[in-house]
């Protein structure tokens, strides 16, 4: 059985009724899966819309005291009785077909975690539109079956928890130490589960086709551009990056190679981000100074691409950060 995990938060009702949707019309069998619908206290409960896919699918709604989505996603998993674990967000949906393939190519090669791709979607896109594309891509054989650490080695992971389908084993194995759960309270919270769920993984794989559907809304959590936000976000990048650090110590004596990989790369994305804001000069001094603290800053000269090594050489003098500045730019207009 899979159990998707749908978080929601003040979204309107067409846009849960469409993520709903493209779950119910995968073609799997009732007794396939399950919908844990998550509410982090929106003004107005989906139970209504929840009650509409009753008949149609095992489907329960939990609602919680507003708390964001790492603990929404956290009772999710305490109520997730399958033995696969596909989070989608509320806003998002699947496109058609994509499920099945990717549950028998998981299953067929014995996998821990299969990854895939997303594509971004604007206005009401339809989630059916793609099913042709996907039953043919999908059938493909996978990427090279290899650990997660490896993966993280050669690759730069994204931390998005949707982009996976994993058994949820993983999550409690106690050869890890404690259970997998996100932390709670704070924005970004997947980079720092995402690295510790890949990196749990000895058997993973990636298919580069497009399976979920990552909808672009101006007032979502991370197109929010207020100073007050915009602290936070950056504290929040410094909490991830500490318990990845000390997620690194406690890997001692195991390979960690991947996991340091996405630390340097997380300073990366947050040395680019404060160049993306208007008072960009203050967060780069800020973000600057506290990799510093971390032993993170100057970015060691570690050859993972020409583009790290170019940044690492740029960021290190005003004119180069100019330069980084006006790429940032251009790439985000």
């Amino acid at each position: 059985m899979i159990s998707f995990i749908v978080t929601t938060y003040d979204l309107e009702d067409w846009l849960v009724r469409r993520c709903l949707s493209s779950i119910v019309t995968q073609g799997l069998a009732r007794d396939e899966y399950e919908i844990i619908v998550v509410d982090d206290e929106s003004n107005v409960s989906p139970q209504h819309i929840v009650d509409e896919f009753s008949t149609k699918a095992d489907i329960a709604l939990y609602r919680q005291k507003h708390s964001r989505q790492g603990a929404a996603r956290n009772l999710g998993l305490r109520h997730a009785r399958g033995s696969w674990i596909q989070f989608v967000d509320g806003d998002d949906y699947l496109f058609e077909g994509s499920v099945r393939p990717l549950l028998s190519s998981a299953q067929a090669y014995k996998l821990d975690l299969l990854m895939f791709g997303f594509r971004k979607v604007y206005g009401t896109g339809d989630w059916r539109c793609e099913k042709g594309h996907l039953e043919r891509s999908l059938c493909h054989v996978p990427q090279s079956v290899i650990s997660g650490n490896t993966y993280m080695s050669r690759h730069n992971l994204f931390g998005g928890c949707w982009l996976m389908l994993f058994r949820r084993q993983l999550l409690e194995a106690p050869q890890f130490g404690t259970p997998l759960r996100f932390t709670e309270g704070i924005y970004i919270e997947d980079e720092e589960f995402v690295t510790k769920l890949v990196w749990r993984s000895q058997r993973m794989a990636k298919v580069d086709v497009p399976v979920y559907a990552y909808y672009q809304r101006s007032d979502s959590t991370i197109h929010r551009c207020s100073t007050e936000h915009t602290d936070e976000l950056f504290r929040n990048y410094f909490i991830v990056l500490n318990q990845l650090l000390d997620f690194e110590v406690f890997l001692t004596g195991r390979p960690h190679d991947g996991v340091t990989r996405k630390i340097r790369f997380l300073s990366v994305d947050i040395l680019r981000r404060a160049l993306r804001e208007p008072d960009w000069r203050r967060r780069w001094e800020y973000s600057v100074h506290q990799l510093h603290l971390l032993g993170l800053y100057p970015l060691p000269d570690a050859g993972y691409s020409w583009r790290y090594s170019i940044f690492r050489l740029l960021c290190r003098c005003s004119i180069g950060r100019l330069a980084l500045r006006l790429t940032e730019n251009r790439m985000t207009t």
